[in-house]
This record gives C-alpha cells, structure tokens and sequence, in this order.
C-alpha cells in the first residue's frame, strides 16, 4: 500500500488520535504492549543528539519492532542523492549507502508511506541489496523539513513478512518529525559552524593586508574556506567592456594577472550588478568563454563589488571543477567580504587618484622648470591638461593689435596643434584678454554661438586666466577646454593662477630675450663665422658657447653644444691627460696658455683630432675664452713620416746584416750532422729549437734555415728576447693598440704580424718572460693573439724558430720556464756544436778569417805560424767562433809583413779539461771570458773598441748577459 503525506499529516501518527511526540512525559499513558514498546524507543533515544541520536534510534526501533533492518536516509546537497545516515542490521551498524533507485524507498522520497507485508523481492526484483538482505518486507515513511522539502526517509524491513504494517507505520509516523528535525537541527548546525569557519578563515587572512596581497589572501582563504578550486577578484576597467584580474588563485598557487572580455562569460551578468549562481554545467551555458574549458569549471558563483557611489568596480567569484551548492549562508559571506573587497578597491582607486593628482602636480612643475621657451609653453599645457582631465589646454599672446592672439603651444589630447592666430571677437578669449578670470562649466557653444572653433573642438566647457607682466599689462592668456562639463574644483583656480604666473614670467622673458638676440645678432655673426675655432667654456669645460669652425672641427651640432664639456673630447691615455692637466693648471693659475698641443677625439665619430690650443680666463672669472687650430692633418703627416722613417731604418738595417755563412765553414762531422738535419727540416713548417752556446751561430742557422724554406719570399723577423725589457717585451712580439700605455701615442704592428706568411726568429727564448710564455704558447697552438690594450683577435701563419743557450730543462725545473711551451718549440731541436768540439775546423775558420780581415786593411798575409795554429787549437774558446774571428783581427792588425803574427791570449789547453768542465760550468766560463774582454777594454761596453764589438755581441745583449752574470764593475 501506499498514501500521500504531507507537512501537516506529519503530525499524527497511523491511528487516529496519537499525536507525535516532543519527550516521554508527553506520550498518553496507554496501557497495551505496543505504546510500552514506543515508549521504550523514545526513551532510547531522547538523550542522544547528532549523528549518535541516528544510530541509536535505528538501533532500538529495529529491536522495539522485531525487524532485522531499520535505517533512515538524508539528502546529500553535493549530487542531490539520497544516503543512508545510520543503519542497523543484527550484526550492528551498517556502512553509509546510497538508496537504491526504482526500490520501494524511491516512492517513500516521493512523500508516500509504503508497506509490504511480504513478497518484497518479487515486488523489486531489480534492487540487489534487497536480495542481498533477502528481505521479504517493508515499511517506510518520508522526512519532511520545516520548509516542507522531503530530506530523507525511514525504514524497517524484515526477513519475514510483516503483518502489523499499521502498528509499524503509525510508530515511524510518530519518530518521523523528530528525526527529521534532528536532521535539519544538524544541517544547520553544520552551516552555521560552516559559515563561522569560512568567516574566521576569510578574516584571519585578509585583516592585516591591503592592496594586492589582500586579494591574494582573500582569493586564496575563500577558495580554501567553500573548498572550491578557484577564486578570484576582477576588476572592471573603466570604459572598456574588460576585466583585469587582481588575484586569481588556481588551487596550488597565484595565476598571473591577465585581462578578458566580459562578452560571453558568466562575469558579464555580475558585473551588471547581479549575485550569479551556476550550481552545474556552466561550461554548456556558457560555450563561448573558452576560459572555463581551459580550467574545466562545472560550478560558478560570484558577487558583484559596488563602489560607495552605486558603480560596480569589479567582482569576486568562485569556481570548481564540480557541481557546487551554495546556501542562503554563502550568499550572505559573498555579500560580507564582496563588500570588504569593493572597500578595498574603491581605497586603492582612491589612493591611486590621489597619487597620480600628486604625480601630475609635481610632473607639471618638473616639466616645466628646467625648460623655457616654446619647451616650457608645450610641456605647461600638455601636463595641465592631463592633471585637470580636459582634452584641450593652451596658451596664447597678444599680438600687437591687440585684436588678434597667436598660440604658443596648443595640446588636442593626442598632439599639438600648428600654432595659429585667430580674433578676440565673439569668443569666450575676449572677457579674459580684457584681464578677467573666465569659466564656462558647460554649453559654452551656446553662449558664444559665433565661435566656430568650439564647435570644430566639440568643446562643452571653458576656463582661462590673463597673463600679466610685472606692471600688470595683459601678454596673453592660458585655458583649458573639455567636450564634458567642467565644474568648479577648489583645486583649479590656485592652480591656474601659479601656472599662469608663470607663463607670464617665460612670456615676458621671451619678449625681453627677443629685443636681446636682435642686438646680439651681429656678434653672433661675427662669431659664429670666424674662420678659427672660438669656444666660451665654463671652470668645469662645460661649453657656453661655440662657432660653426669649432663645431666643426669638435664634430658636434649646435643643440650639443650647451651640455657639451671640453674634457670629454679628451682620450682616456696617459699622454694626453697629462697635458690636459698641465693646461688646466695654467688656466687655474690664472695664466694664458701659449699653443699648447692636445690629443682630442672627435664626438661624431670618433677620429683622433689634433689641436693647437690658446684659452684665457675672462675677467669675470667665470668662463674662459678658448682659441684653437685644427692641426690634425701636421701632426698625422708628422707620425707618418716618423714611421716611415723607422721602417726605413728597420729595413736599412736588415739590408746592412751580414747574411754570410762564414761560421758555417768546416769539414767536421758534427757540423755536417747539423747541415744534414737543417736540409731535413728547412722545407717543412716545423718549428725548430736551436741550442748552443753564444758565438756558435744559431742566427746564421735559423737564417739558412729560411733561405731554404718555401717561405724565403716572406721576411725573416729576428727578436732578441734578452735585449727587449721584460716590461715592453708583450707589445714587442704581439704589438699594441693606441693608449694601451704611457707612451702609446699610436698603433703598433709586432713582430708576429710583420712576420705574417715567413718566419719568426726568436733568439734567447729562455729570458722570455712567464706571463708572456703562456701567449706564445697560444699563437704556436692557434696562431692567433690580441694586441695590447685591444679586444680584437689576430689570425697569423707564422713559423717559429727560437735559439737559446741556456739549459731549458733545467729552467723548468726551476719554475722560469713552463714546460708545454718547451714541447711545443722542442719539434725538431738543433743542437750547435761548440768551437772547442770542432777542433779540425779552427785551421779552416782562421785562414778564412785572415784573408777577410787583410782584404779589408790592405794589407796580404800568405802564411799563420805553426805555433799560432797550436795556441789556437788549445784554447778553449767560450766564445766560439766569434771570439776567434776578433782574436784573428787582432792579430791582423798587428802584423807587419806577409806571416801572420802570434799574439798572446789566455790558454786553457782542451786536453787539460776534464770531461766534466774540471768544475768550470759553460756559464762560469762565459762570466770569466766576458770579464776578461771588459777589463782589456777598460769596461767599455758600446762603440768603437768596445767589448760588444770584441765580442761580436750588441751592446744591450751584452748589458743583458752581463745583468744575468752578476758582473758589476768595481770601484
């Protein structure tokens, strides 16, 4: 069976005349077993609340009744299904299920009661969990709230049939309002405790910030408290159909601040000033805003932000990627922190106007005190115009008609106007010109119907102020127009007439500037046009004034000329600071400069510029008068003649070298070895190390070397590593930029680029300095280097061959010469034998140097003594073959006749030194030779008869090996 109830049939129970009960004490005293067993029921459950009141009751109505089963069901607001909220089977309390559908509580939730004495399976046999139970009756009534919505049902059923449904239904009919209350006591008492959780969440995080990070608190709590995945607070933008995000928390973090249209999306409805509440399927209501795809929203709900004047500012809304039920009490949150929100936007638009009112204020006087002139006039009416909020500003004078004005700067909104002139009359200009204050808040049109540019403007409203001059006469007028009315702010008027002074003042200071120029016209000419170079400077070089000659020669225009300072034509070198400090110590002496040449560079482009300069203090003492001439082109033809001269000298020199190969004269073996070896390698691009000691002709070598090399077109560059300071040694192989040093007037080419595609020579390698070792080993590896004080790689094909006489091992193990370097430079080393170890050359070598040297003097000596021969083959000969070739031109010197003549000279017979040196190393020997040579000459090192001339040694390499040696000359 099944009946109908509703709100009011609620209240009786099955039988007539038993009402529903409030408390036990309530309940007619009625005798028969089935009211004690309703009382025993109530009184099981009167003292339990909540969810412990469900389970209980289920509990004793199941055992009261004699069933297996009893649950009730409620209403779920999230799927708008109906759950079960407390069962009891004999085996306890069951677990929370969803009410079958097409079962017999489908047609309870349709405010039935329905009872089944028996057959239930065969009544509803598409429900499981009735043949799960296998259940045989039932009975159930519905749960209506106060409002009259069904929120759930009640139900017993049983394993056996049920024959007594009245009883059964008459005891659920009276439990039924209590449970149902119960329910809606607990629902609101959830939405309450909801609520107060979202308010506290919402305020606790938002009460102590402002601006953007209240939004962001807000946003992210709100989204948090209604567990929601998005919230966010837009923003409306003024006069557009647009939103701009203040904060848009996306469940993990903060989405960066975007704008969108309202067009097609929910957000447009709110910001009409509508609550908007989509509890599903926003997606499909709205399928042109692609946002909500993007973020696969199914719920929306937002609240529009209304300003204290009634215009909506904005909105804050909610989102979620499920249905989402919102309750009379979310509304009212909505509305709480809606209007928290539209506080704070309305204080930040606020705060924002006033600080851009400051910001325009300050623009105004900022823009238009350092600038005079049409600048001052433009910039006044441009930032007038932006901080009243008009489309129109400008200014004008009087012209001397006094009928006529002339524009001095006229700002459309968008630009400036052409200036133009046009009549006083019929126009609102006239009251002011006349010395008034004029303003028109609207239809100014109207009131000077004749004025046809305020039609063209479309301007709706009119204020201007006179400009006066110090005695009061009227030079012109500033005003403002707009196309919306302007009424009268308290900020206007003080603000004009401080402006307005102001354009007086500049107006006036033109006019007086103007009679001024007009007299100063033909000294400007005469200045301007002078053929020599003329600048007025300040203390600090700063140019007052400057002729079309100087401007020329400095390469600057005339609008440079004013924030142009004479020091900065200066270049960065010490060369040229020192003499610009030296000038300028003659000016601040108060002295006159005679000619002083200065370096300068250029402004336009950079050039070097050379300049003959004359300046004299004024006698104010506040400027000086400079004078110069343009001598760049002397002082170029100078530098290349110079470095004509020494390429010249360079190459005079290389021609005057004696490219002989007398100490390659011999027959000995060693010396055939080494010939053997340099024809081996001559027609490779090897590098080569030659080793030996000093006079045994490494130069010579490395020359053969490259006459027999297919670079023997190319130059052959020679670099004396010992004779360069270790200091200038870098800009000596790699070459320098100019100002690279003190000293670097212009640019160098080094040694490495002159020997481009031929050999480079580079003698005494082992004096090379550590820092300049590591580029070496660089150009050797790449080929490739920058000059000193420049950022520019060179590419260069060069091959190497360097000399040294010193032990190069053993410099590496004493930390002076870096080992790769040594393997890089040591592919094909040559080693020159000493003149001691071609004892059987000597003869050959000395007869050769006989007829030399006697060819030259004139004089013909056909024999050498025996004896001779003997001295000479018993010397040990530390300075080789060039120590022989001086000893001979002794000896030829002081011969008399046709046989050479014997002289004396210190002996340490060969045979006599033991295989080890007898303790003698090569440099002690070297030291004890050199000292020798200096005390025969009387320590005289260069020129003629000098040791470096006996020695067969340039002075400065002389000077180097004596520095190494330790030989100092004692007093």
């Amino acid at each position: 069976m099944a009946e109908a109830l509703t709100p009011s049939s609620m209240a009786t129970s099955g039988r007539e005349g038993v009402p529903s009960y409030s408390s036990p004490e309530s309940l007619p005293n009625f005798p028969s077993p089935e009211d004690h067993i309703l009382r025993k029921i109530i009184e099981g459950v009167e003292a339990q609340t909540g969810q412990r009141f469900f389970e209980s009751l289920v509990e004793h109505l199941a055992k009261a009744l004699g069933v297996r089963w009893a649950y009730l069901s409620e209403l779920s607001e999230q799927d708008n299904c109906f759950y079960s909220k407390a069962a009891w089977s004999p085996q306890g309390l069951l677990p929370r299920f969803s009410v079958p559908p097409d079962g017999p509580c489908e047609t309870v939730l349709t405010r039935q009661l329905v009872h089944h004495a028996d057959d239930l399976i065969g009544k509803y046999p598409g429900v499981p969990i009735l043949k799960d139970w296998r259940a045989v009756s039932y009975c159930g009534v519905p749960l209506i709230d106060s409002a009259g919505n069904v929120a759930g049902h009640l139900a017993v059923l049983d394993d056996k049939p049920m024959p007594n449904g009245d009883y059964v239904a008459s005891t659920l009919r009276i439990v039924a309002p209590r449970v149902g209350a119960e329910l809606e006591r607990l629902r609101l008492d959830q939405a309450l405790q909801k609520s107060n959780s979202i308010l506290r969440l919402v305020d606790e995080g938002t009460a102590a910030t402002s601006g953007g990070e209240f939004f962001q608190a807000l946003a992210r709590n709100l989204a948090k408290a209604l567990r929601v995945q998005y919230a966010f607070v837009g923003e409306l933008l003024e006069g557009q159909n647009r939103v701009r995000t203040l904060a848009f928390w996306k469940g993990e973090a903060f989405l960066e601040n975007f704008e969108y249209d309202l067009a097609g999306t929910p957000c447009e409805k709110v910001m009409r000033g509508e609550i908007c509440h989509f509890a599903h399927g926003v997606q499909t209501l709205f399928p042109a805003d692609k946002d909500l795809v993007k973020l696969q929203a199914e719920s929306y709900l937002a609240i529009p932000l209304v300003g204290p004047d009634g215009i909506v500012l904005g909105h804050l809304a909610a989102l979620d990627v499920k249905p989402l039920a919102a309750s009379p009490q979310d509304y009212s949150i909505f509305k709480i922190f809606g209007a928290r929100a539209a506080t704070e936007l309305s204080r930040l638009r606020l705060e924002e106007s006033v600080h851009q009112g400051e910001v325009i204020l300050r623009k105004i006087v900022e823009g238009t005190a350092s600038t005079i002139g049409d600048q001052f006039f433009q910039s006044l009416v441009q930032n007038l115009a932006s901080a009243l909020n008009v489309r129109y500003a400008f200014v004008s004078e009087m012209l001397p008609d006094n009928i006529k004005v002339r524009t001095l700067a006229f700002w459309t909104g968008e630009g400036f106007l052409p200036n133009f002139e046009y009549d006083l009359e019929h126009s609102p200009c006239k009251q002011v010109l006349a010395g008034e204050i004029c303003h028109f808040p609207e239809h100014v049109q109207q009131l000077f119907p004749h004025e046809e540019g305020l039609v063209e403007l479309g301007a709706e409203s009119y204020l201007a102020i006179p400009l006066l001059n110090q005695s009061g006469d009227v030079l012109g007028h500033l005003a403002a127009l707009d196309v919306r009315p302007m009424p009268m702010d308290a900020r206007l008027l003080p603000l004009f007439r401080i402006f307005g002074a102001r354009a007086g003042a500049e107006l006036e200071r033109q006019k007086i500037h103007a009679r001024l120029a007009e007299n100063e016209e033909r000294l400007r000419d005469l200045f301007d046009e002078a053929p020599i170079a003329y600048v007025h400077e300040g203390l600090d070089t700063r140019f007052i004034r400057a002729n079309r000659a100087a401007m020329k020669s400095l390469g600057i225009k005339p609008e440079d000329v004013s924030h142009t300072y004479g020091k900065s034509f200066i270049p960065d070198t010490p060369g040229a600071q020192r003499r610009l400090h030296e000038a300028f110590a003659s000016v601040g002496h108060g002295t006159d400069t005679s000619g002083v040449i200065l370096e300068l560079a250029r402004k336009d482009n950079g050039k070097p510029l050379w300049i003959q300069w004359w300046s004299k203090p004024d006698p104010s003492g506040t400027y000086t008068r400079t004078m110069f001439l343009d001598i760049t082109d002397r002082i170029l033809m100078e530098q290349e003649k110079a470095r004509l001269e020494a390429q010249n000298t360079y190459l005079r020199e290389e021609i005057q070298s004696v490219h002989n190969f007398e100490e390659l004269i011999g027959e000995s073996q060693a010396l055939k070895t080494v010939l053997r070896n340099v024809e081996r390698v001559a027609p490779t691009d090897s590098t080569v190390l030659i080793t030996g000691e000093t006079g045994t002709g490494k130069e010579l070598m490395a020359r053969a070397i490259h006459n027999l090399s297919p670079r023997k077109a190319k130059p052959l560059v020679k670099v004396n590593c010992a004779a360069i300071p270790s200091g200038l040694i870098e800009s000596e192989l790699f070459g320098h930029e100019k100002g690279a040093f003190t000293g670097a007037l212009s640019r160098k080419i080094g040694r490495f680029e002159l020997a481009d595609g031929g050999t480079i020579f580079l003698d005494e390698i082992g004096e090379l300095p550590l820092d300049v070792q590591s580029k070496l080993l660089r150009v050797l590896q790449e080929g490739e280097f920058e000059r000193v004080g420049g950022t520019k790689t060179n590419q260069v094909h060069v091959r190497v061959i360097a000399a040294t006489n010193r032990e190069l091992a053993q410099e590496i193990r004493k930390g002076r010469f870096r080992p790769d370097l040594f393997y890089r430079l040591n592919v094909f080393p040559i080693a020159l034998p000493a003149l001691r170890d071609r004892k059987d050359d000597i003869p050959l070598l000395a007869e050769y140097f006989v007829q030399k040297y006697a060819s030259r003097m004139g004089k013909k000596i056909v024999s050498i003594p025996a004896v001779f021969h003997k001295t000479l083959g018993h010397y040990a000969w530390p300075g080789n073959i060039r120590e022989l070739e001086h000893v001979i031109e002794r000896a030829v010197i002081l011969t008399e006749g046709e046989c050479l003549q014997s002289i004396a000279i210190e002996t340490q017979p060969v045979g006599d030194i033991p295989e080890d040196g007898g303790g003698l190393t090569l440099e002690a020997c070297e030291r004890r030779h050199i000292e020798q040579v200096l005390g025969q000459v009387g320590w005289k090192i260069s020129g003629s008869g000098g040791a470096a001339e006996l020695l067969g040694l340039r002075p400065t390499t002389l000077e180097a090996r004596m520095k190494k040696l330790g030989l100092i000359r004692k007093k």
